[in-house]
Parts: structure tokens; sequence; C-alpha cells
């Protein structure tokens, strides 16, 4: 009775959910069918296609299917892949019939590309490529460049790789230095390519709308440059370059610069020959007399007489931190990895350095009411700021255009942006730069004026004076003479330093300006205007951050007598034994102004200051600050010193 009761009880409650889901479970029958024969479909692609294919495909895949290893195999996924994926075998292969053994008759007969792209076909036997005759076996065919590798059925539409892929193509033969030797073809030409902006500007970052050889050589009709219906001819250059997407406006001068194979024209130009020479012959000439100078003060520091203010294990590992890091910046120009080590023992020597000064340095006494004579004022100060972060940022997104091959200048450039960024940093502060120069230029003029036009207050202008003081300093790093010169207002150092921006600054600006507007400067300049602009910008960049490097960096951070860093350029300021070490006789002349007025009860005013052509130096002021010496302070004297002010009349020091 109770099961009874149960089974009924069961009954009434699914009847109603039977009748509700039965009706919704037949309704999704179809669906899930479909389902499944989609994933089917999705999961045996070549199955399905193979189902689809001709009884002819079906009878040649009887031998030439992988598996069977009984005849050249056909990689049908490959085929399935190309635009001939619907064709059957006879299309290409027409003499072949399925029967087996195939005759010699058919065995003979290749495929003809040009039974269904004549146009191509035709336009490649007129090219350059389609009339080798000698080495035949090196001519490019349909095979070698519309296919992945080897296979004929792989083919792969032009519009479906990448632009990089379609260089590396034409590279693979024009890379091959025995081949083109053979053929008389410049083995220049890929290495050239690789070298110009549009070849970095692809390979290395990546930019896809930069030109490719078939941008300009087309694709097909590739023809010598010596011919007048190919692309590169002279006369065709200009619509090649002023095509759509590149140079519009291109002029004559502009598209037979030879900018794309810029090595090419420099070979074959002497004048732009002649300039790279220049350029590589300072470069190394001047770099190698900086470090000398470099090296012979090292010398004193470490072997002579006078203490250098520091501990002699820190002049050593400045010695050794310092010629590390002139290693590292040659193993990075020339991309050797070496570089990497050379870089981090750099860093190591100078934290060796920092640290053992930090440990060693005597402690000193302040000294209160110390005078200090100014060298900057806060205009010069504040241009010394702006100049130093405008070529820091010139550098860092300039140089790993210059040498694109560097990995971690690579990898530095493409994280802060790429191209598309770096260039936009790179001009804006190249505009900086350019403003803090024409500055610079008027406030020569202005203080120019205020002396009166008197060329006595170019004090920075080079002198006879700085001959023997140079000849003074050499005979003193080599022992010849017990002390080095007392020098003046500027030393040639510092004359060195300045006119080095000077003798830049116009080759930057003049050639950075032609490589930005190329096509509207190349309106009116010869076509070796722009290649002279690429050279000169790229070099002069090189030789500014070398000298910078290693001859400013040592004269304000390395040398022993200044390390860590000379504050002056923050300061604007030194004191009285910085300036007897430094400019000695500016100070000699001070001080015997001052005696002079002191001596007269009447103390010189600014512009009579002005007027003395000796007067070439800056304002001097007492400072209440305390300053460190070694030396013991000897009784403060009740009497106030005087003050003496002098009107700046000189050009912009450099620190």
């Amino acid at each position: 009775m109770r099961n009874s009761e149960q089974s009924s009880l069961i009954k009434r409650l699914m009847l109603p959910i039977g009748r509700r889901v039965l009706p919704l479970l037949i309704a999704t029958v179809p669906f899930v069918l479909v389902g499944v024969f989609a994933q089917d479909l999705l999961a045996q692609p070549d199955k399905n296609l193979a189902q689809e294919r001709s009884e002819t495909n079906q009878a040649c895949l009887g031998c030439h299917d992988p598996e069977t290893e009984s005849a050249p195999a056909v990689h049908m996924a490959a085929l399935d892949k190309s635009p001939h994926k619907d064709l059957d075998c006879t299309s290409c292969h027409t003499s072949y019939t399925p029967e087996y053994p195939h005759t010699d008759e058919m065995k003979a007969e290749k495929p003809d590309c040009a039974s269904c792209h004549p146009d191509a076909a035709d336009a490649l036997m007129l090219s350059v490529h389609g009339k080798i005759e000698n080495f035949p076996e090196d001519a490019p065919t349909c095979i070698s460049c519309h296919t992945t590798g080897t296979d004929a059925h792989a083919v792969v539409r032009p519009s479906e790789g990448t632009r990089k892929e379609r260089v590396k193509l034409c590279s693979s033969c024009h890379n091959d230095v025995a081949k083109m030797e053979r053929h008389e073809v410049d083995t220049d030409a890929v290495p050239s390519y690789e070298a110009s902006f549009h070849g970095k500007a692809l390979l290395r970052f990546g930019r896809e709308d930069t030109a490719i050889c078939t941008d300009c050589h087309t694709g097909h009709s590739v023809l010598a440059s010596s011919e007048p219906e190919s692309t590169t001819h002279r006369e065709n250059l200009t619509k090649t370059c002023g095509q759509a997407g590149c140079h519009a406006g291109a002029t004559m001068n502009f598209a037979n610069s030879g900018f794309s194979h810029l090595h090419i024209t420099v070979k074959n130009d002497p004048i732009l020959t002649a300039t790279e020479w220049f350029f590589k012959i300072l470069t190394f000439g001047v770099l190698g007399l900086l470090l000398l100078g470099i090296l012979f003060d090292m010398r004193v520091a470490l072997f002579g007489k006078k203490p250098s203010g520091v501990s002699p294990p820190v002049v050593v590992f400045v010695a050794l931190g310092f010629a590390t890091l002139i290693a590292s910046i040659m193993f990075a120009v020339f991309a050797n990895p070496i570089g990497y080590y050379t870089t981090i023992a750099s860093v190591g020597f100078g934290m060796l350095a920092a640290g053992t000064h930090i440990f060693t340095r005597k402690k000193k006494t302040k000294i209160e009411g110390v005078k200090r004579y100014q060298r900057f004022t806060v205009s010069q100060r504040i241009q010394h700021l702006l100049t130093i972060i405008t070529f820091t940022l010139l550098v860092v997104t300039g140089m790993p255009i210059r040498y694109p091959n560097n990995d971690f200048l690579h990898a530095f450039y493409m994280a802060m942006g790429g191209m598309e960024v770096m260039q936009v940093v790179h001009r804006g502060a190249a505009i900086g730069l350019i403003a803090v120069w024409i500055y610079h230029t008027f406030e020569l003029l202005w203080r120019w004026k205020k002396a009166n036009f008197s060329f006595d207050s170019w004090t920075m202008w080079p002198r006879k004076r700085d001959i023997s003081d140079l000849v003074g300093t050499v005979k003193y790093h080599l022992g010849k003479s017990p002390h080095p010169p007392s020098y003046d207002r500027f030393q040639f150092r510092e004359k060195f330093d300045y006119f080095a921006v000077y003798w830049g600054m116009p080759i930057m600006v003049f050639s950075g300006l032609i490589l930005w507007f190329p096509v509207f400067f190349g309106g009116f300049l010869p076509d070796i205007g722009i290649p002279l602009a690429y050279i000169a910008h790229t070099d002069e960049s090189v030789l500014a951050f070398l000298t910078i490097v290693t001859w400013h960096f040592y004269n304000t951070h390395f040398k022993p007598s200044s390390f860590p860093m000379n504050p002056v350029f923050i300061t604007g300021t030194l004191t009285e034994e910085e300036m007897r070490e430094e400019h000695g006789d500016e100070l000699k002349r001070i001080q015997a102004m001052e005696g002079a007025a002191a001596a007269s009860e009447a103390p010189a005013t600014t512009e009579e200051a002005a007027e003395e052509p000796a007067s070439a130096v800056e304002e001097v002021v007492e400072e209440t600050e305390a300053v460190e010496t070694e030396e013991p302070p000897a009784e403060p004297s009740d009497e106030p010193a005087s003050e003496t002010s002098h009107e700046p009349t000189d050009e912009q020091p450099k620190d």
C-alpha cells in the first residue's frame, strides 16, 4: 500500500515537469547536432577539404601524398593555404595525366606561370632578372620570390607578407656577395639600405610606412638605373619619390640625393667621401689629444709632488673608472657586447672611488666670512642647465638611430615609445637648444655693447697666451716644470669647451633642419646637400657626445682636484683658494684693483670698472656662509672685508 502511494506521488510530480522539459529537449537536439558537426569541421579542415577535391587531384595524391613515400611529396596543407588551392594539378602540370607511370615528355615539361600571369611574366623577362645569361641558376624565379621556401605549392600573395619580409626576400640574394660579384652588381646595396633612415626605421624600429625595395624598384619590372624606362632613372626619380604615401613634392635634387643607399652615394662621390674622412680624422684626432691630456693630468695626480686633494686610492679608482667608461663608449660605437662588462666595471670603480673618498677625506674646518668670487651669473647658470637638459635628450633620442644595432640603445628607444614618440622629443629638444643658443648670442651682443664694443672685453677669444699656457701645462705634466702656469680669466681648457659648442651648434642646427625638412631644402640645394647634412649631423653629434663625456666630464667630475663634482656651475662662485689655483692672474688683477681703490679711498664704481680693459671679470662678492678648508683658521679679524663689484663684460663661460 505504501509503495503504490509513493508511485502515485512521483507520477503526479514528474508529469508536469516532463510535459514542460521534454519539448525543450527535443527542440535543442538540432542545435546540438549542428554544433557537434561544426566542431568536427573546425577540428579536421584538411579531411573535409580532401573530400571536396577533384578526382584528378585525388588520383595524384594516391602517389604524391607524403605518407605514401612513393613519389615526390605534395604537401596539401601548404597548397590549401595558397591562392591556387581551388586549381587541379593539371592546371599547372598541363601535360600530365593521372595514369602512371608518367612519360619522359610529361616529366620534361615544367609548369608555366605565364599561362595565367602573362603580364607579370613578360615584365620579368624584360627586367634585369630575366636577362641573366651567365650563371642562369642565379636568376630569381616565380618560386624563389613567391613561396615561403622551395615548395612550389606554398605560394603566398605579396599582400600577405609583411614589408619587412619582402625586404628580407630581396636581401637573401643581394646580400650574397659571391653571387653579386658574378653579375657585377654593387655588393653594398643591402648594407647601404640597412644603414639608411628607411632601412633603420623598418628593420630595427618597425615603421611599416617607410620605403622598401619594391616601392622604388617595382616587383617584376626591375630595370637598370641607366635605362630610361627604369623607375630609378635620374629623370624618373622625382615621380618615384613623390608617389602617394612618400615624399610629396619631391624635387629633382632631392630625389637624386641617393639617400636610400647612402654608402653607395658616398663611395661614388669624391666630395662626400672627403667629408666623411674629414669627420673621422677630426673625431679620432681630437679625442686622441684630449685623452692624452687627461692621461698626463692623471699622471701628475698619481705621481706628482703637489697634493691632488684626494687620497691616492681615490685617484686610482677614478682613473680606472674613467678608463673603463671610455672603453664602454668605444665598444658601444662598434656594437661590441664587451661594452656591457666595461660599463659595469666603470660604475663599480666609480662607487669605489666615491666610497673611498668618503672614508679617507680629511676632516675640514669651517671658516666664516670667506670671500667668494662670482664666475657665473644667474642667467648663465640657467642657460647651462637648459643646455644640459636639451643636450641629454638629443643624445638619448639620437644615438639609437645612429647606432641601431646596439641592443641596449634599441631596447631603451623602444621602451620610451619608439620612433613615433622619440622623434617628437628629439625635435622638441632641438628647438629648445636652438632657443638657448640664440638667447646666448644676443646676450653676448648686449654685453659687447655695454663694453662700448671693445674687443678687449672678448675674454673668451683665443689669444697667443693660450699657446704659451698650453706649452707650460704640457711641461708641467711631463715633469719639466715645477708648477703649472698661472691662468687668466679663461684658460685654454675652458675656451676649448666653449668654442666646441660654437663650432658644433651651426653644424648641428643647419644640418638638422635639412634632415627635418629634406623636400623643402632639396628644392634649392645640390643633390649632395642632403647626404652632406646627414654626414655632418651624425658625425658631429658623435664628436660632441664623446667630447662631453671625456674632456668635459673629466674636468668637472673625474679630475682628482674636483672629484666628485666641481659645484661652480651650480653656485656660480669660487673661493679665493680656488681662484688662485685655477685663475691666479685674474685674482692678482682683482686684488691689485682692490688695493688701488683702498689706497685712494675712492672705490671704483660699476661704470668705471666696465671702462677698464682689464676688468673682464665677474662681480666679486663677499659671503658669510661657511666654506671648508683643510688648514686651521687664523684668528678672525673684527674689521669687515671690503666689497668690490665689477660688471661682467665677457662671453658666457663654460665650466
